[in-house]
């Protein structure tokens, strides 16, 4: 029978030398919505699991000086209803919505999303278009990284063995920025996205972000796009014209697969319809 050895640490001081004495057959275990699955199906045995739900003050989330900071154990649930969320950052307040059940929503953490690495990660392509930061705590100290540089590939990150996510940090957006998320799967409920779309606009600067989930083997950002659009918005004298232009721009970042949810020409299909709604609804629209 599996029986791993459990910690409890009270405090991240407590949690980062419990991960660090567990070693490559320790785990973190926060929500457990994902990596219980991954126990249940035998992909993952650690021999220890060190549980951060006891964690004090690693669920909150805080404003200041601009700056969003989430705890690595804020639920999805705890984001999606937070009103600051959903009044500034809606696209991360419709994402962490979008994720799972309500059960799953309510244990489900952001630091635990993003460790899973998934590309089809809801809340992760949300974060991409805020270019959020994930925070990381070792005992060797800690580590900013930006989340575009954070993920490998499919289940893979830049985190080491002996490090937690603290947090996750982005810029408050401006009460005149605009955001847009929306994920297609195929049922209205417990879906996991064919392709999501996390964007957001700023009037004032004319700057856009534009990223895409389940269209790479990591969420990826539309870099040309974004770039194409800002140089050309304010003197475009065809804005509608110039929407098309770049959302045939975004589909040069992707590099989908068939799988059982939809093959790649779906997909592709899917980030510039996508593309194109999200600017009209951000750009086009009083």
């Amino acid at each position: 029978m599996y029986e791993p050895v459990w910690r409890h640490p009270k405090s991240l001081d407590e949690a980062v030398i419990a991960i660090a004495d567990a070693g490559e057959s320790g785990k973190v275990i926060a929500g457990g919505t994902d990596l219980a699955v991954l126990i249940r199906k035998r992909v993952s045995r650690p021999d220890v699991l060190v549980d951060l739900s006891a964690v004090s003050g690693h669920a909150e989330i805080t404003i200041a000086d601009g700056r969003v900071e989430l705890g690595g154990l804020a639920t999805h649930a705890e984001i999606a209803e937070h009103p600051i969320m959903r009044e500034r950052v809606g696209l991360l307040a419709a994402a962490c919505a979008a994720v799972g059940s309500p059960q799953t929503r309510s244990l489900g953490t952001i630091g635990g999303n993003v460790a899973n690495a998934s590309p089809a990660a809801d809340s992760v392509t949300a974060l991409a278009a805020l270019d959020a930061d994930v925070r990381v705590l070792s005992v060797r100290g800690e580590r900013i990284i930006p989340i575009a540089g954070f993920f490998k590939g499919p289940g893979a990150t830049t985190l080491a063995a002996d490090e937690l996510i603290a947090g996750v940090s982005f810029d408050l957006p401006d009460a005149g920025a605009r955001s847009y998320y929306r994920k297609v799967g195929q049922r209205n409920a417990l879906a996991i996205a064919i392709v999501s779309i996390g964007a957001t606009f700023d009037p004032g600067t004319a700057t856009v972000r534009l990223a895409f989930g389940s269209v790479a083997p990591t969420v990826v950002r539309a870099r040309a796009a974004e770039e194409h659009f800002e140089s050309e918005w304010v003197t475009s004298n065809d804005q509608p014209e110039l929407v098309k232009a770049v959302a045939q721009l975004a589909v040069e970042v992707a590099s989908p697969i068939d799988d059982v949810r939809a093959t790649a020409e779906y997909r592709t299909m899917l980030v510039e319809s996508l593309t194109a709604s999200s600017l009209e609804e951000m750009c086009l629209r009083d």
